[in-house]
């Protein structure tokens, strides 16, 4: 049998213990409530302490430089052990300058001089062209035997491009449109003018007719109604439209070969490859728009190895500029041209102003 333990033994003093030591540990947690109470309330909200951290926690440079210029408040008392915060003096104005002067230099890179365009070697162009504009366009009022009583209007545009010496010319009548159609592209070379192709038509006729020229092989070749068998040709060929412009070259640069009584000769290419030779005739005035030029007659004449005649009026004063072109083909038919207005001139009418550039 196991032995018992007597009650009574506990029933008095464990009760006694019990208290004692739940009332100590009360006593410790009101002792220790009191404590921190009071250090809390030793916190005082308008302590320098708080003020200095808010500065320099929010408070942006700008703003640090302005209170440094202004008048210094009055200390307050600062409490111990309070951390301070050092002011820098004010930076000095060169410090500063860099900031506002950034967008100065700005100025220095838009101002800059554009590079300067390569020089073209005069030995590859022909003389005068470069003081031609590159751009460019000529009017004419053409009359054509086959239909009488009407004066179209004809546009000659040039495209001069002397970096890569290169051309393009475009010629066309209007009112009524698509009666003349003349297209001649290529380069410059020492001696003029250099046709690459040459595209004509004319819709009144239903012709087309084209050449296309081989300066390696220099050799040309002919498309059309007409058209002749591949030919040979030489330095200074032309077309029936660079030709318009191959001859005032030619005057400016040589102008004592266009004496009255001289001729001028060169070949040539349409449907096969002739020679031009045109006589200087002499000095006869043009009336444009109300207005004599006076202008240098050049004439080739039809002969056994002519069935064309060509006859052009080149004005001195102005660069040598055909004012006035007249052909004559071998059925008697004619083409007559008269410059519209003199190059100082407004256009003459809105529909001048209205057709595109090209090319």
């Amino acid at each position: 049998m196991s032995p018992r333990f007597p009650s009574a033994t506990w029933s008095g003093p464990s009760w006694a213990r019990v208290s004692l030591v739940f009332a100590l540990v009360l006593l410790i947690h009101l002792w220790a409530l009191y404590v921190l109470s009071r250090g809390l309330s030793a916190i005082d909200p308008k302590d320098a302490t708080q003020t200095t951290l808010s500065v320099s926690l929010l408070a942006p440079p700008p703003v640090a430089v302005a209170a440094v210029e202004a008048p210094r408040p009055r200390p307050r008392p600062r409490a111990p052990n309070a951390p301070t915060m050092a002011t820098s003096p004010a930076p000095a104005p060169a410090e500063v300058a860099p900031a506002v002067e950034a967008p100065a230099e700005v100025p220095k890179i838009q101002v800059e001089e554009p590079p300067t365009a390569p020089v073209v070697d005069p030995g590859v162009l022909p003389p005068g062209v470069q003081a031609l504009p590159t751009k460019g366009r000529i009017v004419y009022r053409t009359s054509y035997t086959r239909l009488l009583g009407i004066t179209a209007l004809t546009y000659v545009d040039w495209s001069i491009d002397p970096e890569k010496a290169t051309y393009q010319l475009w010629l066309r009548t209007v009112d009524p449109n698509g009666l003349l159609d003349l297209r001649s592209s290529g380069t410059l070379k020492p001696f003029g003018i250099a046709p690459d192709n040459y595209v004509e038509k004319i819709e009144i006729a239903n012709r087309e007719l084209r050449a296309d020229f081989d300066w390696k092989s220099n050799a040309v070749r002919f498309v059309g109604r007409g058209a002749g068998d591949p030919a040979s040709f030489g330095e200074g060929t032309q077309d029936p439209l660079s030709l318009q412009f191959h001859l005032p070259l030619l005057a400016q640069a040589y102008p004592w070969r266009f004496s009255p009584g001289s001729e001028v000769t060169f070949a040539v290419a349409r449907r096969n490859v002739e020679n031009y030779s045109f006589v200087v005739e002499g000095f006869e005035a043009v009336r444009i728009d109300g207005t004599d030029v006076m202008t240098l007659k050049i004439d080739r004449k039809r002969g056994p190895q002519a069935n064309r005649r060509v006859e052009i009026w080149m004005a001195p004063e102005f660069q040598w500029l055909p004012v006035r072109l007249r052909f004559t083909d071998s059925n008697e038919e004619v083409w007559d041209s008269t410059l519209a207005q003199l190059p100082s001139e407004a256009p003459p009418p809105d529909r001048i102003v209205q057709e595109p550039v090209k090319p």
